[in-house]
């Protein structure tokens, strides 16, 4: 299967996932929205939804590691 998700960081996604309040909902371009299950499920389950949420979780971790998400809210 190709552009397989990292184990690791899929079960970090799935637990900040699980964090989330459970009437949490996202919409991803301008698709229906996703509820908290529909993100786990699409994340377990590698889809391209799910691919497309771990490449958010992942992009915003590591602004938040690198201190961007700082820069990012000054100029907000």
């Amino acid at each position: 299967m190709k552009n397989k998700i990292d184990p690791d960081l899929k079960n970090i996604v799935l637990a900040k996932i699980m964090a989330y309040d459970d009437d949490y909902e996202l919409v991803i371009g301008g698709e229906a929205p996703l509820n908290k299950e529909d993100l786990v499920i699409n994340v377990k389950n590698e889809t391209e939804i799910g691919k497309k949420i771990v490449t958010i979780q992942s992009d915003f971790m590591r602004d938040l590691v690198n201190g961007e998400i700082y820069k990012i809210l000054e100029t907000v």
